[in-house]
């Protein structure tokens, strides 16, 4: 069976003049590939955070969704990397995207005009329905308390100091082997 691939529009901006359209590298890639649309170089120093323009606007179908992700060469070998990644293109924007890169290394990064600097992922997304299950029985088989259990304590567990977080307090869990029994924390 055939998947029926979305139509996305897309619109150069001004700052995007002479740069290609966002591509694939192959047909077995599926990013497209973000390229800088600065108008120069520019030097991100250690730790430094900057929103580049990729000269593009796009606009999504309802249904889908954008996922912009770091360029792995970048992220690899110069600690560039795609901030509060993957970032994400919602049908509702329309606007130029710009794209959210934070310099992770310990040297300053000269970024130049059309280098790849991220990728696109083009995603089926869905809206869910709430069902609201307080004060009956959970999809754990276990009732639920509005008023002291925020989530499944199983799930909460902190993994820095292995307490249960819950809505009203903080309840220290006793640790558990494989098997389920309690083991002693010495």
């Amino acid at each position: 069976m055939t998947q029926k691939l979305p139509t996305l529009l897309i619109a150069r901006t001004a700052d995007g003049a002479g740069l290609p359209l966002p591509s694939y590298l192959s047909e077995y890639h599926i990013g497209l590939t973000l390229n800088a649309a600065i108008p120069s170089s520019i030097r991100i120093e250690p730790g430094e955070r900057v929103y580049v323009p990729i000269g593009f606007a796009v606009g999504i179908p309802c249904g889908w969704c954008g996922q912009i992700v770091s360029d792995p060469t970048l992220a690899r070998e110069h600690g560039l990397i795609v901030l509060d990644g993957p970032q994400i293109v919602h049908p509702a924007d329309r606007g130029a995207v710009f794209v959210l890169l934070q310099n992770s290394s310990p040297k300053q990064i000269v970024l130049r005009r059309g280098t790849a600097i991220a990728q696109l992922i083009i995603m089926p997304a869905v809206q869910i329905r709430w069902q609201d299950l307080s004060g009956q029985v959970s999809v754990s088989g276990v009732k639920t308390d509005p008023s002291t259990v925020l989530l499944d304590s199983e799930l909460a567990v902190s993994s820095e100091n292995n307490e249960v977080m819950t809505s009203s307090k903080r309840v220290k869990k006793t640790p558990r082997n494989r098997f389920g029994k309690e083991e002693d924390e010495g």
